[in-house]
């Protein structure tokens, strides 16, 4: 089976909401004439980081924004990942990702549990991985930090998934996020750790799992009451033996790869990563 996956690296403006939707529309429209089968969309895409703000955005899931993308996958035909909303059950807020069919069906939902610093005072961590029984086969969600985690990865590989998404909103300043000390600070090496970082560890995580890999992040500037942060873009798209296959460098647009998913049990015959894995 084949299929054509698109990530959209898009950038996205703090609060706009209505703006941030009318985009990811006509991208759901490109792709869909395209002849893509599934899009996802970066980390919070439709509001920014929200901080303080997090309970006035949060929604329910199902609510106002899903129920505006599932119109939008029926009436494109096309799978849609929605990348990351901030999802309200009761009082607690969760930064969930959610996995929407092409007949406007919600099949699934993850609830990020690696938490970057910043969310933790607003939102709550998840606590299981999501794995999503699709006609494409089963398909991962992960989120941003938890790319950090090859543990997280691997469990959902061992559950069957042969897709692994990452809805991302990275920035070249996280590196210095947890260092308080300036002394400290001055120590960290002056390069591009964050494009190192996620260039490393996305072909890696497809490799170390026979899987494909699919990177998407936000783009350009990110501005918010507080700060601006420069993000990496980088969405890419990573499968075995050849490791990251497609990728974007900063720009806005669609990353479109088609993947033989054949390749992915090659490369279990081959290698026999997840057999040694349950086997241990």
């Amino acid at each position: 089976m084949r299929i054509k996956i698109c990530a959209a690296q898009m950038q996205v403006k703090f609060l706009d909401v209505e703006g941030n939707l009318r985009k990811a529309k006509s991208l759901v429209s490109e792709a869909s004439n395209e002849g893509c089968d599934i899009i996802c969309f970066p980390e919070v895409f439709l509001t920014g980081l929200l901080g303080e703000k997090t309970p006035k955005y949060a929604q329910e899931i199902p609510g106002e924004h899903t129920e505006e993308f599932c119109k939008l996958a029926d009436e494109n035909s096309i799978y849609i990942i929605m990348g990351t909303i901030t999802e309200k059950e009761g009082n607690s807020h969760y930064n969930t990702s959610v996995l929407i069919d092409d007949s406007g069906k919600i099949l699934g939902k993850y609830r990020k549990i690696k938490l970057w610093n910043g969310e933790k005072a607003y939102k709550k961590a998840g606590h299981k991985v999501s794995v999503i029984e699709t006609r494409f086969g089963r398909i991962g969600l992960t989120i941003c930090w938890d790319l950090a985690f090859p543990e997280i990865t691997k469990e959902i590989a061992l559950r069957g998934a042969k897709i692994i998404f990452c809805p991302s909103l990275w920035s070249h300043e996280d590196k210095y996020d947890l260092v308080k000390s300036e002394k400290l600070r001055k120590k960290i090496p002056g390069i591009d750790t964050e494009l190192n970082f996620v260039d490393s560890c996305v072909p890696a995580r497809a490799i170390e799992n026979e899987i494909a890999f699919v990177y998407v992040s936000s783009c350009g500037k990110i501005k918010t009451d507080k700060f601006i942060r420069n993000l990496i873009g980088h969405s890419q798209i990573a499968i075995p033996f050849y490791g990251t296959v497609a990728s974007l460098e900063n720009e806005e647009g669609l990353l479109i790869k088609e993947i033989d998913l054949s390749l992915l049990d090659l490369a279990e015959s081959v290698y026999e990563i997840r057999k040694s894995s349950t086997s241990e």
